[in-house]
């Protein structure tokens, strides 16, 4: 089975950070998809991430039209455990390994 991140939208709003320089479309919610694939099945789980870029130097800042991918899977990974990912996958799993189910009526009439 493998994994992906797949960002859905963002939420952002200007911020001042800690230095009092105002950050412009900071984002502040990534609203995400995990998905889990094996052959031809796939499934997902849907999230949303909170951020805030109050602490971030305005030289550290990524403005908005410069964000990557990679980037803000980065930031969404940092705020969780690997037992929390871990346990979205097993989710995951478990909804694929259930597509093999066939719901059936009775047999007699």
């Amino acid at each position: 089975m493998t994994y992906s991140w797949q960002i859905v939208k963002f939420d952002t709003k200007d911020l001042t950070n800690a230095d009092g320089v105002v950050l412009s479309d900071a984002v502040v919610n990534v609203k995400w998809r995990r998905v889990g694939t094996e052959n031809d099945n796939s499934a997902f789980i849907v999230g949303y991430t909170q951020l805030s870029a109050v602490s971030v130097a305005e030289s550290d800042f990524t403005a908005f039209a410069s964000l990557t991918k990679e980037a803000v899977v980065n930031w969404i990974e940092s705020t969780m455990s690997a037992d929390l990912i871990a346990s979205y996958d097993a989710t995951i799993a478990g909804k694929i390994s259930n597509l093999d189910i066939v719901e059936r009526a009775r047999p007699w009439g």
